[in-house]
């Protein structure tokens, strides 16, 4: 069991230098250009709770440049999850017409977001960043698109359709999806881990045993963060449960229906315990409980484009991670131990908990490479070159 808070991996002096230097050199290019706009119609990521890509606006605003978020679709007034404020954020839903299952009326919406986002391009010359998804029919009318990050889905768009073709720069999450994109585009396609907002205020302290049962084992794995079926593996977290009794198996997060029928089988096993979702800033309580980052993940489209940020929050508690070799993992190669042999992981795991690896390094590599204003650079030095 991680006990003590000296096992916290440092954010360095020299690393924390050599981002700010990146972004200095990179803010010039934001300033000009004026704006930001962000536009995401599948996905919200103003919901809560939030993605992590809303730190990408928070740093914009942060240093005077204006951003506006077209967040989901809607007919409504839309009413988005916004945690901070800034007279230069404007967070709101791209407008559409109700009934748009009559062929007709969707079209109709289509043409008026056209007009709503070229509008916004008409006011100076905004850098214009797609986050994850846009209708095909508006990528092909809109004059200019600068960035199409994909997201969780890496088959949502394909490489041959509008948004892809018309983006000056397209960024993925994993080494699988710039894969797919890099063999089409190889001089605009980019590996771009997602951007991370991580730092020694970011946690809150609590006293750990609180969150487990009393006669809870001491040894624990476990996984925090939102385990639907569809793109987590039950079946192997069980299996694990059966072989390691005098583990403890600790899930802090949110699932849905048929993951909560699992949840229920799994709960027979005395050394299994799952809580409801926890605000991120104090999950540091769990952090420290945990001996080993479980992330048991399945193949599946809808995570096929993600990358498992959990594994930068694991290491900077020094906590040593496993997980199943799926394209979601595809850029851990080499970092963290990657099986899909159940018996295997479960080996593997153990192994982790016994060696306590120094990750120190490894973790300033990835702080390095997830930190917002880093990810803003990469875009901004690739545009500027373009």
């Amino acid at each position: 069991m991680q006990t003590a808070l000296k096992h916290i991996n440092g954010i360095t002096p020299s690393v924390v230098s050599a981002i700010e230097a990146r972004w200095q050199k990179a803010l010039p290019f934001f300033k000009n250009r004026g704006h930001v706009i962000f536009i995401s119609d599948r996905y919200r990521f103003w919901d809560n709770p939030g993605f992590v890509q809303q730190s990408l606006a928070k740093t914009l605003t942060d240093y005077g440049v204006k951003v506006t978020w077209l967040d989901g679709m809607s007919w409504r007034s839309s009413a988005p999850t916004v945690p901070y404020s800034s007279p230069l954020l404007k967070v709101e839903a791209l407008k559409c017409l109700p009934v748009r299952r009559i062929p007709f009326v969707d079209s109709l919406s289509a043409q008026w977001q056209v007009k709503q986002i070229a509008r916004l391009q008409k006011e100076g010359k905004p850098v214009t960043w797609v986050q994850g998804s846009l209708d095909e029919r508006i990528s092909e009318k809109l004059d200019s698109l600068d960035v199409f990050s994909v997201f969780d889905d890496a088959f949502c768009h394909s490489p041959e359709n509008p948004l892809a073709q018309k983006s000056k720069l397209i960024l993925s999450q994993n080494a699988f999806t710039d894969d797919r994109f890099r063999e089409r585009y190889p001089n605009k396609a980019r590996l771009a881990l997602p951007p991370v907002e991580l730092n020694e205020h970011f946690f809150q302290k609590e006293s750990p045993r609180k969150l487990v049962p009393e006669n809870f084992p001491k040894k624990i794995m476990g996984y925090l963060g939102a385990f639907f079926p569809e793109g987590f593996d039950f079946d192997i977290l069980e299996k694990s449960i059966r072989a390691l009794p005098d583990w403890g198996f600790l899930m802090v997060g949110r699932t849905n229906a048929e993951g909560a029928q699992k949840i229920e089988k799994l709960k027979e096993f005395s050394n299994f315990y799952h809580r409801e979702w926890i605000p991120r800033e104090k999950l540091s309580s769990v952090w420290q409980l945990l001996d080993v980052n479980l992330m048991f993940y399945r193949d599946s489209q809808a995570n096929s484009g993600a990358y498992p940020v959990k594994v930068l929050e694991s290491m900077y508690f020094g906590v040593p991670s496993v997980a199943t070799r799926v394209p979601k993992t595809s850029s851990l190669e080499g970092i963290i131990p990657l099986s899909s042999d159940p018996e295997e992981l479960i080996n593997l795991a153990r192994a982790e908990a016994i060696l306590k690896k120094d990750q120190s390094k490894v973790f300033e590599s990835l702080f390095y490479e997830m930190h917002p204003k880093v990810h803003l650079a990469r875009v901004a030095e690739a545009l500027s070159q373009g």
